[in-house]
């Protein structure tokens, strides 16, 4: 799993280790005599989230990781928490920050360390205007002009960037489907041949109905790559996109005249396809978590 919280990247594979979130609602109590209270709704509460952190010195340095991490408790910054799927999970503050070291070397470096981070929710100062990021649902508020390379104006809006963040995720989406369910036809077609062989058109017609979807995404997201704020990932995912779209592509050509002689074989070529597709998937996770961040908090 990945995730950026504010500035701070997150990543499974390093040491991201557990995400937990509460919620909750809060009542008040009334008294009444000779009968049980009454509860009347007063509000939500803020939303809570722990995260559990690892840090070993095989992949990062502990030492530096707590660092960041002291320096994002002691600034008191509202902190964006996006996950790695494009996900604006909201704005929160680390409340609190825990850290026990589980392996030194002999001069007392850490090696090893497990860190537990607390997050609580923040919906802004009752003495100044709700950030843009959390206004109410329905309130109008026009969106400042900012000069960027992009000519098209609704294209470099923050709303664009949004609807191209969103579009991004919902068609890598359906190719990972697709690229999951190629290599459930390559699995049964060791057990069952045949009925592998008849299930293949549909897998390839929904394989194919990937394709405009990841070719309009890349596009969408190739126009990001003029402004100096979102060029370098915007620029990464289309290329990703597009790297995922002519692998795909690739899939209906190898399928062509199978049968049950060589079924196992053509399917064998397009597993190898779908495994550079989910590579390329998710190589832009990182780069489309951070435009989702930038997007949820209206910074692009």
């Amino acid at each position: 799993m990945y995730a950026v919280l504010g500035t701070i990247e997150f990543d499974l594979i390093t040491y991201f280790d557990g995400l937990e979130t509460q919620f909750a609602s809060d009542y008040a109590e009334h008294a009444l005599i000779g009968r049980k209270p009454r509860l009347q709704f007063v509000g939500d509460k803020l939303d809570e989230v722990r995260i559990d952190l690892i840090f070993h010195v095989s992949y990062c340095d502990p030492e530096a990781e707590l660092i960041r991490l002291r320096s994002a408790l002691t600034s008191h910054d509202v902190l964006a928490l996006v996950l790695g799927n494009g996900d604006y999970k909201g704005r929160f503050v680390m409340t609190d920050l825990s850290a026990v070291s589980k392996h030194t070397d002999k001069s007392g470096n850490l090696l090893a360390v497990e860190a537990k981070m607390s997050l609580r929710e923040f919906t802004g100062d009752p003495a100044e205007p709700n950030p843009l990021a959390i206004r109410p649902a329905g309130s109008a508020l026009p969106l400042p002009v900012r000069q960027t390379l992009v000519s098209d104006s609704s294209t470099a809006s923050v709303g664009g960037l949004a609807k191209a963040v969103s579009g991004a995720k919902s068609t890598l989406a359906t190719a990972a489907k697709t690229i999951s369910a190629v290599q459930g036809l390559k699995a049964l077609a060791s057990a069952d041949p045949l009925t592998a062989l008849g299930r293949l058109p549909g897998v390839m017609a929904s394989v194919d109905k990937a394709l405009p979807g990841l070719g309009a995404s890349a596009d969408a997201m190739q126009g990001f790559g003029l402004s100096l704020k979102t060029a370098a990932d915007a620029g990464k995912i289309a290329r990703g996109i597009s790297s995922v779209r002519t692998e795909l592509s690739g899939m209906s050509g190898l399928a062509n005249g199978a049968n049950a002689g060589n079924l196992f074989s053509k399917l064998s070529s397009i597993e190898t396809l779908a495994e550079r597709a989910s590579s390329e998937i998710g190589n832009v996770q990182k780069p489309l978590a951070r435009l989702a961040a930038q997007a949820a908090t209206r910074q692009a």
